[in-house]
């Protein structure tokens, strides 16, 4: 029902045109009139009007219309707002009225008088959150008169304002109503402090209930906007209710297949979109919910679904009932909460199968399943926990312990650590991990239940045979081969009880030998443990090894050895361990590996007590891991430690992010390489590009002198700070002795916020050799770096554009921050020649990189350094500096290389266990004597870095991120049937690409070394941003950070330093896109946490209401006005 604050109930005509603030909203499918649609139009602040044709058609006129946009002979309402979607067009008038009348007309709600009226005076009024908006709320719904229209059992009764609509709903008993408050209450401050769960959730607020102590009656306060208002929709959204996109009138495509047909990529797959916009979001919300707050979200049957005035998807659902918000929730309440979920889920499913671009409803499932499972991985243990119960989702419930994370994350730390001395001494051993394969490495889950089942005939003790075995699945758990389980098991099942004069060493006897007895069919039933691919590939990557081990036969170790190479695990040794009380034990054949120097056991991983002790009795540096595979009988029995005091896993997975209590508090991932994010298991969370910052031009502006102002700060400290180490007086300005000179600028350029590496690869005599003429001179000194070639971003996981973003702006400002430094001692300074590489390794378009470097020059301009900076191609330098002929002889001896490092390598095919490839490879080249050692031995190296920056076909219809994301999920597995053909082809694609390009990149250091590309400047400090190395300083634009600027995408951590990191894993963090007029709307100019964000307005609902407003977010000032870099 409706009810005015004149409290005079006004039946509402569905056909009534949106002519003005208090004008109804026509139905969707309603005919469009010239006058109806201008006057919604102009109301709705679109700059855009409906004009009529010479042949009678309607067509759509203004700004970025060009010649206008034809709407058809018999457009509807639908038409308009689909062609409004086109344009990027949304509504920037908030009116409440016409959003009360635009949900009527799209849900076919009408008025009735069910309602009752109730002096004010005689509700008591309940409150949650803000009393001053409750008050709002109360004033709207009595009206002029004080009174109340409270809405008999089951109604609802609408209050209308242009600011504030207030729906007045039936809540049943006092006690409903307070707990929808204190659900409202709750679930408000988790949207308040979670940026991911706000993309994704929104909820209708209840900040006030009335209850009648007379009747019992109460009645909720409800705002139908939802809250955190949509930055991307200044004008208000909808809700859409469920039932309104499960039911679709008749003769219409229905209100959930029009929301699909406007989505703005015509080219996206629909099924996609659905997923994405409905089905992820419930999922997304439910999950963080709970992981991150502890809040249940548990009645998921009536939710909403967020629209734009133009009917555009926004990506969020909307909790329309508060009163299933569960505040640390029962595991019953969250199994009450999977129900209702599943049940959403299989209801828009089969509606989404019956539109126009629907699919089978098999096949909806499957994708539907497939969400789920992606969203249900690693979720925090105490959501796994709830999600155990009896419910549909049990099986999708996945999480890794923090004990396992940090036991495998500490096996990788010491392999680095290990790797890192073997670079100041390539004579240490390799760090080396041991693997045990059975009931480690590989579960043999169906040869144990086979097993079971062939012994469970009768036998002595139990004539009748043990029905138990016969079904193993329903034991609480299942035995193994290794005797020391054996009794655990038979106590653990209650078999001990059931059949006390059972022989069970006998057995024990009788189930090893049906478990080892041969079958072909059998021997592929093994399945890899959980991880064990990834964390073999951490740990080579890391410069370790792996070693597997295991007591098979020769027929079985080639069934396993097709198994790890199935299963995506790199190829790694396999030992054999003979199976007889004196054949050697594994550690006998490790021990001679160490012998002759080559690796040095750090950890080693084991079901067996025996193995783990074994192995590290020869290496006592190695640290013991017992895995115990889950509902399998172990050595211990449960509560009691390890024999060996080792530290126990499950499988080998490890978490994508931290384990900690800020898990909704976004991070920097401060990796090195994309090889190091488990890039499959990230969030792309697509919904955090309608979530972006819109700068104005003076708050850019603002941004950047907070960071030169920093900047020149540091500069004056640390030029106080050497003047005081050399017990020189401040403001002596030029220090005329040359030694001490160099020396202070010594000083300076090995500050913690310049230097890369170590102090010792510069020392004096590097810097008298460079400087000193200069000095001589008193002329400015110059400078060399390599580098701001072109963003990488062809792939869209590192960076969302080619162009320089604040961090390259960052790492000009850190070049400003040195020339003041060096001023201060030696007012000539420094002269920093940047030579650029876009098109030097790689061909690239002329265009990308001219615009690149102009942006750079730009950005020079900015941080203050144009007159002391210059910034040229390399190879336009070299033609200048060497000669003009080099450019053509160049060209002629890159090809000549190319061509015989291709020929030298026509036997290797990089698509044939590529990792395996790599190593020969890298034995191979070691030999060849055409190319520098230091260049010929990158080949590895150098493309398992390069894969992740070369070009990716994307099929049309999938967005960019999605599909790299699966491409690099697992690049080098190339048999992967977990994934599609068009995926595998991909990852070859890439592999081939990345095998030339390396090709190319080698041949062109050799030619560089011939020519001498790096003597260009006879004397220069040349800085180097890559491996420092001896007569080279090390040198960092933005501290800390293991990325260069054009490696990633910039951004501003949360405590305001400027940064660089991969735009996949801010994504996943929750980072949200900042747009600056200094690089345009095409690019963000950089990522910032969300949680620094603010829409405009402080109210609980923060738009200015009846006022017209720009779309985006803004940046808090407070947070603007601290940006820095870095110290180190």
């Amino acid at each position: 029902m409706t009810a005015r604050t004149s409290q005079q109930p006004t039946q509402l005509s569905p056909s009534t045109s949106p002519v003005g603030p208090g004008g109804a909203a026509a139905p969707l499918w309603a005919p469009l009139t010239t006058a109806e649609a201008n006057a919604l139009l102009t109301d709705g602040g679109y700059e855009l009007r409906v004009e009529t044709t010479a042949d009678g058609a309607l067509l759509l006129t203004g700004p970025g219309t060009g010649s206008g946009l034809l709407l058809g002979a018999e457009p509807t309402w639908a038409d308009l707002y689909r062609a409004l979607v086109r344009l990027r067009r949304t509504r920037r008038t908030f009116n409440a009225v016409w959003l009360h009348h635009l949900t009527q007309a799209l849900t076919g709600e009408t008025a009735s008088d069910n309602w009752i009226p109730v002096p004010v005076h005689r509700a008591e009024l309940l409150t949650a959150g803000s009393a001053d908006l409750a008050k709002e709320c109360a004033d709207l719904a009595g009206g002029p008169s004080r009174t109340l229209p409270f809405p008999e059992r089951g109604t609802t009764v609408a209050a209308l304002s242009r600011e504030k609509t207030v729906r007045l709903e039936d809540a049943g008993h006092r006690g409903q109503a307070q707990r929808q408050l204190r659900g409202w209450q709750r679930l408000a401050e988790a949207l308040d402090n979670d940026s991911v769960l706000r993309m994704h959730c929104a909820v209708q607020p209840v900040p006030a209930a009335f209850a009648v102590p007379e009747t019992g009656q109460a009645a909720v306060a409800r705002i139908p906007e939802p809250v955190p208002a949509h930055p991307a929709h200044p004008g208000g959204t909808i809700v859409m209710p469920l039932q309104a996109l499960l039911h679709p009138a008749p003769g219409t495509p229905g209100l959930l297949g029009a929301v699909i047909a406007n989505r703005f990529e015509r080219r996206e797959d629909g099924l996609a979109y659905f997923l994405e916009h409905f089905v992820r979001p419930l999922l997304r919300s439910f999950r963080t919910a709970l992981d991150n707050h502890r809040i249940g979200l548990c009645s998921l049957r009536n939710v909403g679904f967020e629209s734009s005035t133009e009917l555009q998807a926004t990506g969020r659902i909307v909790i329309t009932d508060c009163s299933g918000v569960r505040d640390r929730p029962t595991r019953e309440d969250v199994s009450a909460g999977v129900y209702s979920l599943v049940n959403t889920l299989d209801r828009l499913g089969a509606a989404y199968s019956r539109t126009e671009s629907g699919r089978r409803e098999s096949l909806v499932r499957q994708a539907i399943d497939r969400v789920i499972a992606e969203e249900l991985r690693y979720l925090a243990p105490h959501t796994a926990e709830l999600l155990s119960g009896n419910q549909p989702l049990q099986c999708y419930a996945h999480t890794v312990p923090e004990s396992q994370d940090a036991v495998l994350k500490s096996v990788l730390n010491r392999v680095q650590e290990r790797t890192r001395k073997r670079r100041f001494d390539p004579q240490l051993p390799q760090p080396a991990v041991a693997i045990g394969i059975d009931l480690c490495g590989v579960v043999p889950l169906q040869r144990i239940l086979d097993a079971a089942r062939r012994i469970s005939g009768p036998r002595p003790g139990a004539p009748d045979g043990i029905l138990e075995l016969g079904s193993p699945a329903t034991l609480p758990v299942l035995p193994s081969c290794v005797p020391e389980s054996w009794q655990n098991f038979v106590r653990l099942s209650g078999l001990a009880e059931r059949y006390p004069s059972v022989d069970w060493s006998a057995v024990h006897r009788d189930f090893v030998r049906a478990f080892r007895a041969r079958s072909p069919e059998r021997a592929h039933s093994d399945t890899v443990n959980a991880g064990l691919a990834r964390f073999v590939w951490d740990v080579q990557d890391a410069g370790g090894q792996v070693f597997f081990y295991t007591a098979q036969r020769e027929g079985r170790r080639k069934h396993t050895r097709e198994l790890l190479v199935s299963s995506g695990v790199p190829e790694a040794p396999l030992i054999h361990v003979p199976d007889n009380a004196a054949a050697p034990h594994p550690g006998a054949e490790l021990r001679d590996l160490r012998r002759s120097g080559k690796i040095e056991v750090v950890a080693v991983f084991a079901g067996k007590a025996a193995d783990r002790n074994a192995i590290t009795a020869e290496f006592d540096q190695a640290v013991p891991v017992a895995v115990e595979i889950p509902g399998i009988a172990q050595e211990r029995f449960p509560g009691q430690d390890t024999p060996d005091g080792a530290e126990v896993i499950a499988t080998f997975e490890t978490t994508p992010r931290p384990h900690d209590d800020s898990r909704s508090r976004p991070r920097l991932s401060n990796t090195h390489s994309l090889e190091e994010l488990q890039v499959g298991a990230l969030r792309r969370n697509r919904m955090a590009q309608r979530w972006t910052v819109q700068l104005t031009a003076e708050e850019s502006r603002s941004i950047v002198n907070s960071m030169v102002s920093d900047a020149d700060r540091s500069a004056t400290k640390t030029v106080r700070s050497a003047l005081k180490k050399y017990g020189i007086p401040e403001g002596t300005g030029q220090v005329r002795d040359p030694d001490l000179l160099l020396r202070l600028l010594l000083h300076i350029l090995t500050r913690k916020q310049f230097l890369k590496g170590s102090r010792s690869n510069y020392q004096l005599c590097d810097i008298h050799r460079d400087a000193m003429p200069f000095i001589r001179r008193n002329e400015p000194i110059d400078v060399v770096l390599f580098g701001f070639p072109v963003k990488q971003c062809l792939n869209r996981l590192k960076a969302f554009g080619p162009l320089p973003d604040l961090a390259e702006l960052g790492g000009l400002v850190r070049l400003r921050e040195l020339q003041r430094a060096v001023r201060e001692v030696y007012p000539p300074g420094l002269r920093f020649n940047i030579l650029s590489d876009g098109r030097h390794f790689r061909s690239r378009p002329r265009g990308i990189t001219t615009a690149y470097r102009k942006k750079v020059q730009e950005y020079m301009d900015l941080a203050g350094i144009t007159e002391c900076t210059s910034i040229e191609e390399i190879d336009a330098v070299a033609a200048r500096r060497l000669g003009p002929g080099v450019p053509a002889e160049r060209a002629r001896r890159i090809a000549r290389y190319r061509k015989r490092l291709n020929r030298a390598l026509q036997r290797f095919d990089i698509t044939d266990n590529p990792l395996r490839t790599l190593d020969e490879v890298h034995e191979f080249t070691a030999e060849l004597t055409e190319f520098q050692p230091h260049v010929i031995g990158l080949f590895r190296e150098m493309l398992m870095s390069l894969v992740y920056s070369v070009p990716v076909a994307v099929p049309p219809g999938i967005d960019r991120i999605t599909w790299s994301t699966a491409v690099y999920a697992d690049l080098y597995n190339l048999t992967d049937q977990t994934v599609s053909p068009e995926v595998r082809q991909a990852r070859t694609a890439v592999l081939r690409r990345a095998w030339h390009t390396v090709i190319r990149y080698l041949a062109t250091l050799q030619v560089d070394e011939e020519f001498g590309y790096e003597k260009m400047f006879p004397n220069r400090i040349r800085l180097t941003v890559t491996a420092s190395r001896k007569g080279c300083l090390g040198f960092t634009y933005l501290g800390g950070s293991g990325l260069l600027p054009w490696q990633g995408t910039g951004a501003i951590d949360s405590r305001g330093h400027v940064a660089v990191d991969f735009a996949i894993s801010m994504l996943d963090q929750g980072f949200v896109p900042v747009y600056s007029p200094l690089l345009g709307p095409r690019q963000p100019w950089m990522m910032v946490p969300a949680e620094h964000t603010r829409l405009p307005g402080t109210e609980v609902l923060p738009f200015p209401r009846g006022s017209e407003r720009a779309p985006g977010l803004r940046l808090d000032p407070e947070f603007a006005a601290q940006v820095r870099l870095r110290r180190k």
